[in-house]
């Protein structure tokens, strides 16, 4: 009855003691009362230590250089406490000791359970199609509620697209408004640019984009030509033209849509996982000639960029590149591999530019759209004479900046509800 009590209270896989085993001295083996084994290294034990002459107090920053450690390093051994803390001996004379939960945690879920923040939440994203609601957010709301910033912040991290209202129609209110929610990213155009039916000569000297036509713009990643592509894009409506009722009407036709490039990516490795991984693993050669034709930005990619498999071994998609006015070069390869290449990278645009997949919107002046620029492609329809003038200006942020204001006011949020 005692043991069932205390079962009751432990967590789940901690709900009897573990059990500690050294095979060899350089390997330790955890075992679970569930069942589970993790063999352990002695360096990799050795790294997570958290006393004092390993780690700054503040920080829990390491110490110690790798090559600082004995080359030939090796368990003493080991044992585990009453509290569910195990004490590792090492050969060079140093203890330490490990919370068996922590190292569970680590060992089951390496990317989500970092040892230097002492709280952390990692949301995933969640992918949509075009029947996506963007939530729309209140300008002052944003700006003087940190609650409303978090669910804003919050909206970008999962969906990856947001929409601001109520926004002062002024020029330089999106540099500003981007400063409250991460760090500008400038590039050679400024903090800033304008995006007009002509050249942007905001710098002096014109630059030219196809962006800056009437023509319509198909779905596109900025900048994929850049290391790093900037990461979220702010899109602010200063001159637009607008509809009392149905979009689109006759003085407001040019649209924008927006289309989430996981939920294609993850369409097309269901259809054809062959041309998941050709898009994934060939690098392609995007360019710029820098607006005018007096520079060069190159960058060789893939279209699909992946990250380090999730804890069931699954691929976890971490950005798309996509942009045909960049160029997206296929480099030489075989008769068939690249036949295999453009049927695949062909399939993946036919799926973007399918209209369920996308959201269609029509910007209002005194908007400001926010979406993941390394996720989510936008286009536009073309910009017919009748629409009037069209003054949006843009600007980019960086993603680290805006994980690092989540987890602030996530954090915050969290402690006044415990006050």
């Amino acid at each position: 009855m005692l043991y069932q009590l205390l079962a009751a209270f432990l967590p789940l896989r901690l709900a009897a003691f573990p059990v500690v085993e050294l095979n060899t001295a350089t390997a330790l083996e955890l075992s679970l009362p569930d069942g589970q084994k993790f063999q352990l290294d002695p360096l990799w034990l050795r790294e997570r230590c958290l006393s004092h002459s390993s780690v700054d107090s503040i920080t829990l920053q390491p110490l110690w250089n790798p090559h600082e450690l004995p080359l030939d390093m090796s368990f003493q051994n080991a044992s585990i406490l009453d509290n569910n803390t195990m004490k590792v001996a090492f050969t060079d004379g140093h203890t330490s000791e490990y919370k068996v939960e922590a190292l569970v945690k680590e060992l089951s879920d390496f990317r989500h359970n970092p040892i230097q923040p002492v709280a952390y939440k990692r949301p995933k994203p969640v992918v949509w199609s075009g029947d996506l609601k963007l939530n729309n957010y209140d300008y002052s709301q944003v700006l003087n509620n940190e609650e409303t910033r978090l669910q804003l912040t919050s909206d970008l991290l999962i969906l990856g697209a947001a929409l601001v209202q109520g926004v002062p129609k002024e020029h330089g209110i999106v540099i500003e408004f981007g400063k409250n929610l991460s760090t500008l990213r400038q590039t050679e155009w400024g903090p800033f640019f304008n995006v007009r039916t002509k050249p942007d000569a905001a710098l002096g000297a014109a630059k030219r984009d196809l962006a800056y036509t009437p023509r319509a713009i198909g779905f596109h990643t900025d900048n994929p030509y850049r290391d790093p592509t900037p990461d979220f894009q702010l899109l602010h409506a200063l001159e637009h033209c607008s509809c009392d009722k149905e979009v689109p009407c006759e003085t407001c036709s040019v649209l924008n849509y927006l289309v989430d490039g996981f939920y294609i990516a993850e369409q097309l490795q269901m259809e054809t996982p062959e041309s998941f991984e050709l898009l994934s693993n060939v690098s392609v050669r995007f360019e710029n000639n820098g607006g005018d034709g007096s520079s060069a930005l190159i960058h060789v990619s893939p279209h699909l960029e992946l990250d380090t498999p999730d804890a069931d071994g699954n691929k976890v998609l971490k950005s798309v590149r996509f942009s045909a006015k960049s160029g997206q070069y296929a480099p030489p390869m075989d008769l068939q591999t690249t036949a295999n290449f453009y049927k695949a990278r062909r399939r993946f645009s036919e799926l973007a530019h399918e209209p369920k997949h996308a959201v269609t919107m029509q910007f209002n002046p005194g908007e400001i759209l926010i979406f993941d620029n390394r996720r989510v492609l936008h286009a536009r329809s073309q910009i017919l004479p009748s629409d009037g003038e069209r003054w949006v200006q843009g600007a980019y942020i960086d993603r680290d900046g805006l994980w690092l204001a989540f987890e602030r006011l996530r954090r915050r949020q969290e402690q006044q509800l415990w006050e």
